[in-house]
């Protein structure tokens, strides 16, 4: 796996609460899933500005440990910070939950990477001139190895690479990794920082060879099932039919879902189209939520089916609590090959109940 994970925050509905449901570690109280200035879908991310960092945490646990990682998105400041080392755009933490890497934005508008905590920490470099402006969705993406002697760290925004490390000690601990990361909002301490929105948020590592390095300026797009196949085992409870059970921007859950009761069943299902315009995609990440009503081992696997040929995600354990659990794919099944979007309109997606 490259890309670790993306999210366009369209699939929650307005609910923080979701987030947390297996898809993020965090999301402060003063985060909110706003539809006031989306740049992509519905809904965005909205970090209240003010002092208390915690309350607009949003932080999301990689699933390993990791000694290079990537992160992506697009950021609108309404303003820039009245003060310095308190604008947080990523940082990067092991996995005690201990910051490795801080990346701010200061009061000129100029980024600045730190090892550890900004401030507490030491300035590893900042940028010469402002490259942070107000009022505008700005893409910014910053690649840091983790490495006690020839760490490096680089940040770039719209594309434009503004701050280049090299040769550093990027550990603020003794572990030699990332295994969690944070993203928007503020550093902590008294400090003020303003409102923050975020949209299009990636993250990837360096382990295959997609997307295992700066991917740039994407949209992540969510598209909802809009159509039922002969493939059709499971039970729909509460609609029609199947895909309008699984449809919802806003997830129902038990109003409406689809069901099967033995392992075997198998359904498959259609989805909408790319918007037009669209020329290149780095991946597919098929996102399911799903829980068991009964004690006893139940797991689905959820897969992409292109043409005669079928990529597999991994087969996936449920509780009885509604989970996010997602598959990233980065290759098309008929082509072996990265997807296009013709290929990606042509895509279904299947659901088996395999225990």
């Amino acid at each position: 796996m490259a890309l670790l994970w993306c999210d366009g925050f369209d699939h929650y509905g307005t609910s923080t609460t979701k987030m947390l449901d297996g898809a993020w570690a965090e999301a402060g109280g003063a985060v909110t899933l706003s539809s006031a200035n989306p740049r992509t879908g519905t809904y965005h991310i909205r970090q209240s500005g003010g002092t208390t960092a915690s309350t607009t945490n949003i932080r999301r646990v990689l699933g390993g440990a990791k000694t290079t990682v990537g992160m992506g998105g697009a950021f609108y400041l309404p303003a820039l910070p009245s003060g310095n080392n308190s604008q947080r755009l990523f940082q990067f933490a092991d996995a005690t939950n201990t910051i490795q890497i801080t990346i701010v934005c200061q009061s000129t508008g100029t980024i600045e990477a730190w090892r550890g905590q900004a401030t507490s920490g030491t300035s590893l470099g900042i940028t010469s001139v402002p490259v942070i402006v107000a009022n505008a969705y700005q893409h910014i993406e910053c690649v840091a190895f983790f490495s006690q002697t020839v760490g490096t760290v680089e940040v770039r925004v719209n594309g434009v690479t503004v701050l280049s490390i090299s040769g550093a000690d990027t550990c603020a601990t003794s572990l030699v990794e990332c295994s969690q990361v944070y993203i928007g909002g503020g550093v902590g301490g008294t400090l003020q920082f303003e409102r923050t929105d975020l949209d299009d948020v990636f993250c990837y590592d360096n382990t295959t060879s997609y997307n295992n390095s700066f991917i740039g300026d994407r949209r992540v797009l969510t598209l909802f099932p809009d159509a039922n196949t002969a493939t059709a085992d499971w039970t729909a409870v509460g609609a029609a039919s199947g895909y309008l059970c699984i449809d919802e921007a806003a997830p129902n859950d038990d109003t409406d879902y689809i069901t099967a009761a033995t392992t075997g069943l198998v359904s498959q299902f259609g989805l909408q189209n790319l918007p037009a315009g669209i020329s290149v995609v780095n991946a597919v990440v098929m996102v399911e939520r799903a829980r068991k009503t009964e004690a006893g081992t139940a797991n689905t696997q959820v897969s992409i089916v292109s043409g005669a040929s079928t990529s597999n995600g991994v087969d996936k354990p449920l509780t009885e609590i509604y989970t996010y659990r997602q598959d990233v794919f980065q290759t098309d099944p008929a082509s072996a090959a990265p997807f296009t979007p013709a290929e990606v309109d042509a895509l279904q997606f299947k659901v088996a109940r395999t225990a």
